[in-house]
C-alpha cells in the first residue's frame, strides 16, 4: 500500500475549505495560497533538517583536482547545509574530512597538497579543503537537499508510450505550452507514489490529452535540472503526474507535514484577511514536537566504536604531503 500523499491542488482545496473562503478575488491561488504553502514547506524543512534530516539527505561524488583547493557548493543544497564530507580511498573505503571554523584554517594552511585533506571549511558558496587535494581520490559530499517548490499539477498520467515518446493524461493543464522559449515548455514527471521527481522533459506538441516530448531538446538543462530526451529513461508509469519544471505537484512527505502546510497557509492568509488567528504558534509548536519524535518506530541509530585490539583507538594515518603542488 502506498503512502498517503496529497497533490498541491488538494492542499489548495483544503486551505480554501478551512478558510471557508471560495471568492477568488479575495484569496487567489497563485498570489496567496501557493506562496503561503511554500513558506510553510520551507519552515517545515528547516525543522526537519535540525531534528530529523534523513528524508532530505542526499550525497554526490565530488571529483577533486590537484589544481583546485575550493569547490562550489551544489545549487540544490538547502541553506548551504553540508552534513559530512568523505574521501574515497584506493581500498574503496571512506575517510571523513573534519570541518573547522574559518578562523582556525590559518593554523593548518600549507602550500602543499595531499591525497586526503585533513580539514575543510565553508567560505561563502565554496568548500575550502586544507591542505589542498592532490586529485588522487574523489570526495563524497552529504548534504540537506532543498525541497522542490510546490506547483499545481498539469495532468495525471493514464498512458505511457515510450516508443513514440508521449504520455496521455486525464486533462492537460493550462500552464503548459509548446513555445520552446518558455519555461512552461519544460515539465517534471512526478512519481505519484513517492512525490519524487523522475526527470525533466521538453514538450514537442500537445494534442488533446496527449503530450509528446522532444527527442532533440533545445536545452540540456533548465532551472538546474537535466533535460532528458527520452521518456523511456525516466521510468514513468500510470498515476504519475506532470507539472511545470519549476517544482513538484506532490509534497515529498505526507502527514503530519501536509496537515501542517494546510494550517500554516490558513493562519497566514487569515491574518492577511484581517482575521485574528490564535492557532498558528500552537500548531507550529505541536508540529515541531511531532518532528522531534519522528524517529520513534525506526531502527535506533548509534555511533559504532571499534573495540578490537587492532582497531582499539581511532588513529588517522599520516599521509605524505607533496610540497609545491
Amino acid at each position: 500500500m502506498s503512502r498517503m500523499l496529497y497533490t498541491t491542488d488538494e492542499l489548495v482545496t483544503a486551505v480554501r475549505s478551512r478558510l471557508d473562503e471560495m471568492n477568488r478575488d479575495s484569496v487567489d491561488t497563485d498570489r496567496d495560497i501557493l506562496p503561503a504553502l511554500n513558506r510553510g514547506l520551507e519552515y517545515a524543512v528547516d525543522i526537519y533538517s535540525r531534528h530529523y534530516p534523513d528524508p532530505f539527505l542526499q550525497h554526490i561524488v565530488l571529483p577533486l583536482s590537484g589544481a583546485e583547493q575550493e569547490y562550489d557548493i551544489p545549487g540544490d543544497v538547502y541553506e548551504d547545509r553540508i552534513v559530512r564530507i568523505e574521501i574515497k580511498t584506493s581500498r574503496n573505503t571512506y575517510r571523513e574530512v573534519t570541518r573547522i571554523m574559518y578562523r582556525d584554517a590559518v593554523n593548518y594552511e600549507t602550500d602543499g597538497t595531499t591525497a586526503i585533506p585533513y580539514y575543510y571549511t565553508v567560505v561563502g558558496r565554496k568548500i575550502h579543503f586544507i591542505p589542498g587535494p592532490s586529485g588522487t581520490y574523489p570526495a563524497r559530499l552529504w548534504y540537506i537537499k532543498e525541497p522542490e517548490p510546490l506547483v499545481l499539477q498539469q495532468g495525471r498520467v493514464t498512458l505511457v508510450n515510450t516508443t513514440n515518446n508521449y504520455l496521455v493524461v486525464d486533462g492537460v493543464g493550462t500552464q503548459l505550452t509548446t513555445e520552446s522559449d518558455q519555461l512552461t515548455n519544460y515539465v517534471n514527471i512526478i512519481n505519484g507514489q513517492t512525490g519524487e521527481v523522475r526527470g525533466t522533459l521538453q514538450i514537442a506538441s500537445i494534442d488533446g490529452d496527449r503530450v509528446t516530448f522532444r527527442s532533440n531538446t533545445s536545452r540540456s538543462t533548465v532551472l538546474g535540472l537535466t533535460v532528458s530526451d527520452s521518456l523511456a529513461d525516466l521510468g514513468a508509469t500510470e498515476d504519475d503526474y506532470i507539472c511545470v519544471a519549476e517544482g513538484t505537484c506532490i509534497p515529498y512527505l505526507g502527514a503530519p507535514t501536509s496537515n501542517f502546510l494546510i494550517q500554516y497557509a490558513v493562519a497566514e492568509i487569515s491574518r492577511q484577511l484581517g482575521v485574528q488567528s490564535q492557532e498558528e504558534e500552537a500548531v507550529l509548536e505541536k508540529f515541531e514536537k511531532q518532528v522531534k519524535s519522528t524517529w520513534a518506530g525506526r531502527e535506533t541509530q548509534i555511533r559504532v566504536a571499534k573495540r578490537s585490539q587492532a582497531f582499539g583507538v581511532p588513529i588517522r594515518p599520516w599521509f605524505t604531503v607533496t610540497r609545491g603542488k
